[in-house]
Formats: structure tokens, C-alpha cells, sequence
């Protein structure tokens, strides 16, 4: 019986006077000696020959390499093995400050995978579409590296060729492909890459950002669709400009596409620099995919940026005209309507002479939008824009629109600027009413409660009819609220506001537990600190120390309605109140963002409201009218003095989708004291800690 290789290595250990790790080493150096083309049992057998020990086999047995005979440092290597995966080339900087480009293959045969660099020249494999996956490929004169994954690497420079589809034996020895194509209804998030393919059902345009570490990205989106669903796909910096060439109805295929949480966690897909997009995918894999019929947009598909958007849609509440001149002086007219279908809401900003049409809608008209665009609006949420080219019709023969459903949250999911939403909490305090007086003259009243649940408390208003409801309620009810919608509070917190659409039921069989009134009211305890490479999750209550190494040079202040705190919108002229119902002198409110930095990693914070005040110890009206005198933001922040201050910030941690992103968002700032921090330090030093 032939000895394999453990058992060849133990037979020398038992004859010779040398290590084991000696052997290994020696066996190491003989496959290299030999250019890689003799096995490890092969290497054996000669290294045992010289050290006196004789196996059952003479010579060395000499094969073709495979993918598990590769170790690093061999070098004029020549395999076969078949393409799995393919990495679009990059560009990057030499020390010498050359410019050079790489791009890479995963490759596999049965005894395993192994990705191959290539270099400058050799990228043009990749980039003219002379490799596709599936295909087999000879390797020859290549060299094993370390990778970034300590494990074996083949390179490919100078004097190494690939030839696709060799006409060599080795070939038939392959496994097959096996695909990773998905379609839209399989996808799922433990699914790490994929291939899809599918056709453009809408693009957006690029858009750019600013990075924690200062640099700029950007990002473009896609829809997707094949014959089981459609998908949402974020295009990330070089792969962006693949937008531009994209027509609606285009079919395209995907490689290496990631999976990501996105819309009510469902799985989106990121391209980013290990993705690739082909225009010309396969007659059989187009076959696949049905016709794209022109079709209108749901409300959840909207992305910021959309030149061309066609949307049916019911209203929902509608604001008054709004007349402004414009920096030419030319007059200008808008109307903003809140617009809904079953998937959820958007703000619609309707200019000029559509906003003449606007002035008639009534609540539950059905509109139809043909050739609208969008825009980034509140909390970078996407807003519609119906201007000249637009065409819009009211109630239109034969178009349906289902109707929206409130969403169950938690309140410690809420964010501002949320809408149609069903809470359900247990109430901590009652705010008695107060009346405020609109436009008009006509007098209204808001009240206030204070609710929570097991992740969190907020501050619920009431407007309207609802008012004289709160009367009746008292500390340790239950309430649901159904069909209200979120905004920022005074110290950076999102706040539920109940308004004229709203539903209120008081202790309902929720078939849930709630804690105690106390329970919830009790504070949590600060936070113990951490580094910031501790934070690796969302919804984490966090307390860490920094310096502030970046700031982001954007409008430090937003405005508010004075009397019921909802946001303004988006549009610089509009001083109207959606709620209220009438023109408002706004509040400010200050908003602050930056990069911490502790030692061990950085995290983009955010504050709000009062502890933003507090960080840079002047009142919003303050911070207003140094913005206004100050019409250079860069010069403006140099005025607040952030930039390499020490802080402590306690806040939760949440996760921004749309930049893949942990964001810290900062309850409470304090400034660190030397010497009680030597205090502190001393005292759990006493006590043992």
C-alpha cells in the first residue's frame, strides 16, 4: 500500500535525526526548486532519498499543479482552472507615483479556489470582455504571493500569459459552473454576492457626498425588474457613471452584486468596486425576462434624483399657494401636496402653472403625473417636483390607488419626519391644552402626552378635535395612535404629532405587555464608556470620548413651526404650516455634524436642538444670525471652534441605508474635566475596580 503524505513525513521523522518543521521547510524548498510541477508526496520522496530513507516509490511523481498545490513563493506556475468570479479593474498609485491598474479573477478547479491578479496591461482581459465566467483558462508563468487573506495568491505581471478556453486536456478535468444567478424573489440577506439579471425600470442621477474621513463619494440608484419582482440597486463612485448610458428598459446583468437590508429591511443590492454591470447579457438569459410595459412608479420606488417620474397618487392634505420672486426677480407661485398610495407618502412641490392647477385639488383626488422629477427633501427624503414640462391629470379615467396603511413602530425606532404610523405606548404624563390663534383668526388648541413602551418614550401633540380627547386620558393608560406622523423635538429627539387624519384608542386589547408607567419613566443609567470600535451594531446606547477631527460645513440651523414644532419643508420661500394651517415667523433649531475620533476609530455624530446649543454655547437665534452674516460656511465653522476639541457625547446609534453608515446620534455632551477624571480614576483604583 502506498504511503500518503502524513504517513511519508512520520516515516522520516522515525529514521532521520531532523525536526518535523525542518522537513516541511525542505519540502517547501524542493517543490520550489522544481517550479511547482512535483506534489507534496512527490517532494517526500526526494527529500527522503537524501536523508537515507527509501519509500515504496522511487521517483517523484510529477502531475500537472492544481489550486491546493499552491503555496507562496512558488513561481512559473502553470494550471488550469475556470473563471467564477471576475473583479473590474482599478486604478491606483504607485510609490514612484506611476499610475498602475489591477483587476482579478476567482478562480476554481476541484480542489479548490484561487484568485489571480492582474496588472496594468493584463487588465485589458477584464475590460475588453475576453473572459467571461464559466470560462477555462490556462495560467502560465504565474508566481504564488501572500494575499490580503494570508492565504495563497497567484499574480499575473509581465511575462505571464492567460489564454481563455485552452485546447488542453486539463480542461476536461474541471467542475462546472455553478450558477449564482438569482432572481428578484429569491434574494435574501444572507445571501453575501449575486448575480442577477433584469431589466432598467428607472435611474437616478448622481449624486454627491462627503465621507467621515473627509473624502467625497457618490452614488447613483437603479430599479430592476425580471419576471418575479423588481428590485432597488445603489451604484457606488466609479461604478456611478454606468447610469449614464442606462435607458429605461434596458436588460442588464449583474455580477457580484451585495446584499443589503434596505425599504422594511428587504434585500437591496450595492454595486460597488467588486461589481460589475454587462449591457449585453446572453439571448437565452434575455429570453427570460418579459417586455418592460410602460408603467407608473409606487411611492416606495421614488429615489432622490429621478429626472423622469411618472406617478398616480391620491392627496392626502394640501398647503396653501405660496407667491415668491425669485433671485432674477421673476414672480413665482408653488403649492406643496402631501400625496399617498398603498406603499406610503411624499411631499409634492407643484410650480408655477402647475401650482395654478394644484390651488383646485381636494382631499382624495386621484392625480396623475406624467414627466415630474424628484429631489432630495426633508431628512433626505426624496420630494416631488411637478414643473413646466409636467403634465398633470385629475382623477383620470380607470386608475385605482390603494389605500395606505398605517406602519406599526416602536418608539425607540422613531425618526423625524416619519409619516402615517401606529404606536402604541403607555402613558407616562398629561400636558393640559393651550390655545393658539391661526391665520384667520379662528382659535386652536394642542395638547401634550408623554408615552413609552419597552424601547423608549416620546412626546405625542395633539391638534384638533383630538384635544378635549386628552382630558380623559390619565397616567397609565394605554394608548394606540394610529395614522400619525413623526417630527424633531426641542433637544434632538423625534416627537409624534396627531393630527386632523389621526385615530386614538384608549386602552385597547393590544394582546401585548407594556411595562409600568414608573418602569418606563425610570431613566436608564448613563452608559459605561466604550471605543468607538466597540460600536458595531444600531440601536446601541453609547457613551464615548473624542476629539472632533472633521466637521461637515453644512446650514447649522432648520425651522420649525413655533407652534407645533413640525418642519417647514424644504422649499427656502415656504413659511407655511402645514398643520397649523397658516404663515409662521419659524423657530430655529441648531444641527450639528461631525467626526469623533478616540484612538481605536472614528463614527459621523449628530446633534440637535438644545445639545447642540449647549456644544457650541450660544442660543439658536445666535446661531441664525451669525449664519446669516457669515455667507462662507467654512468660515462660519472656524467661528464655532469644534474642530480638535475634546468630547464625551452619550447618544444611540443608528444605521443611515443610504450611505451604509453607523451614525451616533448625541442625547447629551459633556466636556472632560482633568482633574475629576484623575479623581474618578483614583477612586476605582482604591476600591479595586
Amino acid at each position: 500500500m502506498e504511503l500518503n503524505f502524513e504517513q511519508m513525513v512520520q516515516e522520516i521523522l522515525a529514521h532521520a535525526k531532523i525536526s518535523y518543521d525542518e522537513i516541511m521547510q525542505r519540502i517547501r524548498q524542493k517543490q520550489d526548486e522544481l517550479s511547482g510541477f512535483v506534489t507534496l508526496e512527490g517532494a517526500a520522496n526526494i527529500i527522503g532519498r537524501e536523508l537515507g530513507v527509501v519509500f515504496e516509490k522511487k521517483e517523484p511523481e510529477v502531475r500537472a499543479l492544481r489550486i491546493e498545490d499552491l503555496i507562496p513563493g512558488m513561481s512559473k506556475v502553470d494550471i488550469v482552472a475556470r473563471v467564477i468570479r471576475i473583479y473590474e479593474p482599478r486604478e491606483f498609485q504607485r510609490q514612484s507615483g506611476k499610475a498602475g491598474r489591477v483587476g482579478s479573477l476567482l478562480l476554481q478547479d476541484k480542489t479548490g479556489q484561487i484568485r489571480i491578479a492582474l496588472w496594468d496591461d493584463k487588465t485589458s482581459l477584464i475590460e475588453g470582455d475576453k473572459v467571461r465566467k464559466g470560462d477555462a483558462v490556462q495560467v502560465k508563468n504565474a508566481y504564488v504571493r501572500r494575499g490580503l487573506n494570508k492565504g495563497a495568491e497567484l499574480s499575473l505581471g509581465m511575462r505571464g500569459s492567460l489564454l481563455v478556453n485552452p485546447d488542453d486536456p486539463r480542461v476536461s478535468d474541471l467542475p462546472p459552473l455553478v450558477e449564482t444567478k438569482v432572481r428578484v424573489a429569491d434574494l435574501k440577506l444572507e445571501l453575501a454576492e449575486v448575480d442577477i439579471i433584469g431589466r432598467v425600470v428607472a435611474t437616478s442621477d448622481i449624486r454627491e457626498f462627503e465621507r467621515p474621513d473627509g473624502s467625497t463619494g457618490k452614488v447613483a440608484s437603479l430599479m430592476l425588474m425580471d419576471s418575479t419582482g423588481q428590485v432597488r440597486v445603489s451604484l457606488w463612485d466609479e461604478r456611478t457613471d454606468l447610469v449614464k448610458d442606462l435607458k429605461l428598459g434596458t436588460a442588464v446583468k449583474l455580477e457580484n452584486a451585495s446584499v443589503r437590508p434596505g425599504l422594511r429591511d428587504g434585500p437591496e443590492l450595492s454595486l460597488g468596486s467588486r461589481g460589475r454591470l454587462l449591457l449585453n447579457p446572453s439571448e437565452a438569459e434575455v429570453a427570460e425576462l418579459p417586455e418592460l410595459v410602460e408603467r407608473l412608479l409606487k411611492i416606495e420606488e421614488l429615489e432622490a434624483s429621478m429626472p423622469t417620474v411618472d406617478l398616480a397618487a391620491r392627496v392626502r392634505r394640501k398647503l396653501p399657494l405660496q407667491e415668491f420672486k425669485r433671485d432674477d426677480g421673476r414672480p413665482g407661485k408653488v403649492i406643496s401636496v402631501i400625496l399617498a398610495d398603498e406603499t406610503g407618502t411624499v411631499r409634492a412641490s407643484f410650480w408655477d402653472s402647475a401650482a395654478e392647477l394644484a390651488q383646485n385639488l381636494q382631499q382624495n383626488d386621484v392625480v396623475l403625473l406624467h414627466n415630474a422629477y424628484t429631489r432630495t427633501g426633508l431628512a433626505g427624503k426624496p420630494e416631488v417636483h411637478v414643473g413646466k414640462v409636467a403634465r398633470v391629470e385629475v382623477n383620470p379615467p380607470g386608475v385605482t390607488i390603494g389605500a395606505l396603511e398605517p406602519s406599526r413602530i416602536k418608539i425607540g425606532e422613531l425618526e423625524p419626519n416619519m409619516d402615517a404610523l401606529e404606536v402604541i405606548g403607555r402613558v407616562i404624563e398629561v400636558t393640559p391644552s393651550r390655545e393658539f390663534t391661526r391665520a384667520d383668526g379662528s382659535k386652536g388648541k394642542v395638547a401634550s402626552i408623554t408615552i413609552g413602551d419597552q424601547t423608549g418614550v416620546t412626546r405625542t401633540s395633539f391638534w384638533h378635535e383630538h384635544v378635549d380627547r386628552v382630558a380623559s386620558i390619565k397616567a397609565g393608560d394605554v394608548i394606540r395612535l394610529i395614522d400619525c406622523y413623526s417630527t424633531l423635538g426641542l433637544f434632538g429627539q423625534p416627537e409624534l404629532h396627531f393630527g386632523k387624519q389621526g385615530q386614538l384608542e384608549l386602552n385597547p386589547a393590544t394582546g401585548e405587555e407594556l411595562p409600568p408607567a414608573d418602569v418606563i419613566k425610570l431613566a436608564a443609567p448613563a452608559p459605561e464608556q466604550i471605543g468607538i470600535a466597540d460600536i458595531q451594531k444600531e440601536g446601541m446606547r453609547v457613551q464615548v470620548r473624542g476629539t472632533v477631527m472633521r466637521v461637515f460645513h453644512r446650514r447649522p440651523v432648520f425651522d420649525i413651526c413655533p407652534d407645533c414644532g413640525r418642519s417647514l419643508g424644504s422649499v427656502d420661500t415656504s413659511l407655511m404650516c402645514e398643520e397649523c394651517g397658516k404663515i409662521v415667523t419659524p423657530e430655529h433649531r441648531v444641527v450639528l455634524s461631525f467626526v469623533l475620533d478616540d484612538g481605536t476609530d472614528n463614527l459621523r455624530v449628530a446633534l440637535f436642538g438644545k445639545v447642540a446649543e449647549r456644544l457650541l454655547g450660544m442660543g439658536a437665534q445666535q446661531v441664525f444670525e451669525l449664519f446669516k452674516g457669515t455667507p462662507d460656511l467654512a468660515e462660519l465653522y472656524d467661528k464655532f471652534k469644534l474642530a480638535g476639541r475634546e468630547l464625551v457625547l452619550t447618544g444611540t446609534t443608528r444605521h443611515d441605508k443610504y450611505f451604509d453608515q453607523l451614525e451616533l446620534r448625541v442625547s447629551d455632551v459633556q466636556f472632560p474635566e482633568p482633574k475629576q477624571e484623575a479623581r474618578a480614576l483614583l477612586k476605582k483604583i482604591k476600591e479595586g475596580k
